[in-house]
């Protein structure tokens, strides 16, 4: 019988794991909004929102404000600037990277993010975890190969405590405003933030 007792303490941790990957990693999306000159309780009201409205930053329709910092997957996410256009800068690069079709530019979104580990432990930062998503309510994908072009953020591991910064670039159509930054990793927590 200790065979059957072993079988079934494997089936319930199996089971176990399985439903805590389904529900993510476990951590949460924190959003830090920043400052602004409102009282605290203009700052109240103006972040009352319905009682079944998603939590801000994890939705289209509820994303976090612009300058916002958040906190998820055991990271820090900040907008720290964006180039628009930056097809000038692509295309003096190499004139063999992708050219925007007409009625389109590059934006470059300078982004900043600090592993809130321990020193001894990694983050994981993956630029495919990143789109853009505009008026149009179509996600568009990263243009991360291209060359001669500098300060381009790259998918890397660093330590706690350690910050890296840089551009995501991303080719989307001119005059579309009101574009969200949006991380989407395969196991984490997903989150929308306002670039400008």
């Amino acid at each position: 019988m200790p065979l059957s007792k072993n079988a079934k303490l494997l089936s319930i941790l199996l089971i176990l794991v399985l439903a805590s990957l389904a529900c993510g990693s476990g951590s949460s999306v924190q959003v830090n909004q920043p400052e602004s000159g409102a009282s605290a309780p203009e700052q109240a009201q103006a972040q009352q929102v319905e009682p079944t409205a998603a939590p801000l930053g994890t939705t289209r329709s509820n994303p976090a404000p612009a300058g916002s910092e958040i906190v998820t997957d055991n990271m820090a996410f900040k907008v720290i600037g964006t180039v628009r256009p930056a097809t000038d800068i692509v295309m003096s690069g190499n004139m063999f990277n992708k050219e925007p079709e007409a009625g389109q530019e590059y934006i470059f979104i300078e982004v900043q993010v600090t592993c809130q580990k321990t020193g001894d432990e990694q983050c994981s930062f993956y630029t495919s975890n990143f789109s853009v998503l505009g008026e149009t309510g179509i996600k568009i994908d990263g243009t991360f190969f291209l060359a001669g072009v500098n300060g381009l953020l790259e998918s890397t591991d660093f330590y706690g405590g350690a910050t890296i910064s840089g551009h995501l670039p991303f080719i989307v159509n001119q005059g579309d405003n009101g574009l969200l930054l949006v991380y989407d990793p395969f196991l984490g927590n997903a989150f929308y933030l306002a670039v400008e």
